[in-house]
């Protein structure tokens, strides 16, 4: 752990000293020694169930290793497809210097995101979700137009009122803990917190939890503190709205689901539960309404990444393990659908430079690989099998169905089959029809694309021994209840 992090550091400290040919090289070797360095934890995550380092404040254990695998397989793919998304923006005038700026703050935004998947300190986990915060807000501004100035504003205004609220938290979840473990930032660490669970006040863990779910839920686009979701994404560079739909999300909602096992220990999951479920079904409704009134594509995925965090939210709360599975199994599913997305959209961006879905007629002649890409990345989202979003979805309503939760499960469908068909209606317009133009395809742009669709069809039709072992590991953590 201590070696990535480090490994990380000293990137985003010595590549602004380089020549731009050797910086895009040498990011891909490094994400993809990140990416093999993240694999070689999972033995020991399936040996040693918890595994520490530098002093207990870093550790994997089965809930954080498959997040942090998922965010390194991505960030290997956008190292490779960032190459010919940053030459075609050059090309339309982007200045070397400006490429080196993306590079900085996007690897400062890797490091952050890593030291919060990695760390067992409540206090370290908060400074580096800010860190996130301030890195992505320079690069949703990074084409300096106003656009996307403005939404750099909103973004870390919003996200900064959140932050503060789960700084509020975790200063209540200290002064139920400090008595218990002592003064200091031993009292915070989440290791010794889940020991001593069932002895902490439950009225201060239900103030903390809900302060966190409001609070990194801002950060993870759950409703109603979900306004600078579209905006941030539809301004900020592809690659970066890959990141942080894909992974940025996901590591404030696991900040979430951290509390979420204390209080389950404590015997509050019915109260946690009811949270989730509400939370959960207001964000898919209200990502259903803004999905199919949209005409920018990347604000449609945007509000498709609020869609997908909230039926996570739904999937927590509904309360067995099969919806904790599903829950988690759709955390990941969602990493590698919305890497798809943005990516294909991403290539139609730096060709036709416009967003606007009216604007783009017949992919299918002009850009005929891309528009292949599209069409799968929109099944997959949606969850059409064989893709591994319909597992998950799946599980999801199975488990829901099991708890009686009839009604819930019917307003979520009906949701979700009013965002398939936006889907469909908007990204089909864009496919067919006629064109004049014909663009070139960057195959570095397509190499991912094609990585991805292929990990979304083997989770759609398989799982992996060792994959499910963690993900089982990782339910009894989060669903970790009182005896």
């Amino acid at each position: 752990m201590i070696y990535i992090l480090a490994l990380e550091l000293i990137w985003v400290a010595v590549l602004n000293f380089l020549p731009l040919k050797i910086i895009y090289k040498t990011q891909v070797i490094i994400s993809g020694i990140l990416l093999i360095m993240s694999f070689g934890l999972v033995p020991k995550v399936l040996e040693k169930k918890i595994f520490f380092e530098f002093q207990n404040y870093l550790f994997v254990d089965s809930l954080n290793i498959i997040v942090i695998v998922a965010l390194f397989f991505l960030v290997f793919c956008v190292a490779i497809y960032s190459i010919g998304y940053m030459q075609k923006e050059q090309l339309h005038g982007l200045d070397s210097k400006r490429v080196k700026v993306f590079y900085f703050w996007m690897n400062l935004f890797i490091f952050c995101m890593s030291v919060v998947l990695f760390s067992n300190n409540f206090g370290i986990v908060w400074i580096a979700i800010e860190g996130t915060t301030l890195s992505t807000t320079f690069l949703i501004g990074f084409y300096n137009t106003k656009e996307s100035v403005k939404a750099s504003w909103q973004y870390i205004i919003i996200c900064s009122f959140g932050i503060a609220l789960g700084l509020f938290g975790i200063v209540t979840l200290y002064f139920t803990t400090y008595s218990l473990l002592g003064e200091g930032m031993l009292s915070l660490n989440w290791t010794n917190i889940i020991q001593v669970a069932h002895a902490l006040n439950p009225a201060l863990l239900k103030i903390a939890f809900v302060f966190f779910l409001v609070g990194f839920g801002t950060k993870a686009g759950l409703a109603p503190m979900h306004s600078w979701l579209p905006d941030a994404h539809s301004q900020s560079p592809t690659p970066i709205s890959a990141l942080m739909s894909g992974v940025l999300l996901s590591s404030a909602f696991y900040v979430i689901l951290r509390l979420k096992a204390i209080t389950n220990k404590t015997g509050l999951d019915g109260f946690t539960n009811h949270l989730f479920l509400i939370i959960g079904m207001l964000s898919v409704f209200i990502a259903a309404i803004a999905i199919i009134r949209q005409n920018d594509y990347k604000r449609l995925l945007a509000y498709s990444s609020m869609e997908h965090m909230g039926l996570m939210a739904f999937a927590f709360g509904i309360g067995n393990k099969l919806g904790i599975f599903a829950g988690l199994l759709h955390m990941i599913n969602h990493v590698f659908a919305k890497g798809l997305m943005f990516s294909s959209v991403g290539s139609i961006l730096v060709n036709f430079h416009t967003r606007d879905i009216s604007s783009i007629k017949g992919l299918y002649k002009s850009m005929p690989l891309t528009a292949i890409f599209v069409t799968l990345g929109v099944l997959g989202i949606t969850g059409i099998p064989p893709f591994n979003i319909f597992v998950s979805e799946f599980f999801i309503v199975t488990a829901a169905f099991k708890e009686g939760m009839y009604f819930q499960v019917a307003f979520v469908l009906v949701l979700l089959v009013i965002i398939f068909g936006g889907f469909l209606y908007f990204f089909s317009s864009m496919l067919m029809g006629e064109s004049n133009e014909v663009k070139k395809e960057d195959y570095r742009m397509l190499f991912p694309m094609a990585i991805l669709v292929l990990i979304m069809l083997y989770f759609g039709v398989t799982m992996p021994t060792h994959f499910k072992t963690i993900l089982n590991s990782a339910v009894d953590i989060i669903n970790a209840k009182v005896v």
